[in-house]
Order: C-alpha cells, then sequence, then structure tokens
C-alpha cells in the first residue's frame, strides 16, 4: 500500500526560507525539501538518493534486514541551513515508514528510530562518513547491530565462575564452622557438693 502524504504546514521566519512544521511531531524542515516525494521513494526499495548511490544502499538495507533490521536511507545533495534539520527531516519520514531512518547531507546526517535508542544512534554517527553515503551506511549499521549484541559466551562463562566461586566460599565457611565448633570445650559439670552454698559458722559457745 502507498504511503499517505506527510501532513505539514508552512512558517516563513525571517532568517530563513519557508519551512514545513510537521503536525503532531516536534520537527521543522525547509520548505523545498519535498517530504512527500522522498516517502514516496521510500516506498519501493527504502532508499531515495542519487543513482549513484543508490545501488549500495540497497545492499546495506537488504543487509540489515537479514539481522532484523528494517532501515530507510535518504540522500539530500543540498546542505540544509541547520543541521537539526537533518534530524526532524528523519523524524517526519520516520514517523511514516516506522524502523530506523537514516538521512544524508554533505556536511553531516539525521536519524530517527523506533529500533535502536537514540543514544545507539548518535554513537553511531560519530566520525562517521557522510562524503560517501555507502560506506557510512555500513558504518552506521554495523556499530548500531554491535551495541545490540549480547556476548552470551561470556556471560556464561561469567556466571559459571560465579557460580564456582560461590560453591567454593560456602564449604570454606562450613568447614571453618565444623572446626570451631569441635575445638571449643564443653562448659565443665557441676557436682551437687559444688554448687552447695556453704554453711554458715556459728559462734562459740
Amino acid at each position: 500500500m502507498a504511503p499517505t502524504s506527510l501532513p505539514w504546514h508552512q512558517t516563513s521566519p525571517a532568517h530563513e526560507g519557508p519551512l514545513q512544521t510537521v503536525t503532531g511531531l516536534h520537527a521543522i524542515v525547509p520548505d523545498d525539501v519535498d517530504l512527500g516525494a522522498i516517502e514516496r521513494g521510500l516506498a519501493d526499495d527504502h532508499v531515495d538518493a542519487p543513482a549513484e548511490d543508490t545501488a549500495g544502499l540497497r545492499q546495506v538495507v537488504t543487509k540489515a534486514q537479514s539481522e532484523g533490521h528494517d532501515m530507510y536511507f535518504v540522500v539530500l545533495t543540498e546542505a540544509q541551513p541547520r543541521f537539526t534539520y537533518y534530524r526532524d527531516i528523519a523524524t517526519a519520514l520516520q514517523e511514516k515508514t516506522g524502523g530506523t531512518v537514516i538521512v544524508f547531507g554533505p556536511n553531516t546526517i539525521g536519524s530517527a528510530s523506533d529500533d535502536f535508542s537514540r543514544v545507539q544512534l548518535e554513537q553511531a554517527q560519530d566520525n562517521l562518513n557522510v562524503s560517501n553515503p555507502t560506506v557510512g551506511a555500513n558504518q552506521i549499521l554495523d556499530r548500531m547491530t554491535d551495541q545490540t549484541q549480547v556476548p552470551w559466551t561470556v556471560v556464561t562463562v561469567l556466571l559459571v565462575v560465579v557460580v564456582a566461586i560461590g560453591a567454593v566460599a560456602a564449604r570454606i565457611l562450613g568447614r571453618r564452622r565444623s572446626t570451631r565448633s569441635e575445638t571449643t570445650p564443653a562448659p565443665a559439670a557441676s557436682t551437687p557438693g559444688d554448687s552447695a552454698e556453704p554453711k554458715a559458722s556459728t559462734p562459740d559457745a
């Protein structure tokens, strides 16, 4: 089913060109970014990019799907006046597509996801190759999936070690308690004579 168009209205701050404010979202997008056209471009293969980047990004989409992640990639050829607009564009698109949307620009990227946390997204974007979207897309996918993988072998080994240490500690404590009970002398038994009160002496007549 073809995606529906994004709801938006125009605002026009004096210091910038016309902007789009996406209804229901805290997202502001320059008016020259055609959100509807991008959304339609993503519908078929999850990629809206120049021809030279499309094939490589499609491969990253397939790789992500094989690992259980739904990803969309957008490449903008014009730099945006504010770096926050890239994230706003990604947020507006992700609201319709779901999954993870990565928007590449000439100088930075923006992202939005319901699959990966904001912390994971931001960490994956550090020192990212934005001049080559295919390389950058592979980098961000690898980094985000590496963060979500749990080293179960290491976890299992650690659990075995913890259990073994606990068993040894319990055995040592048990032996110490047993040794103390054997070496502690029992209290001496009292005899009737010992417990008798001394007789009071009577004065001489």
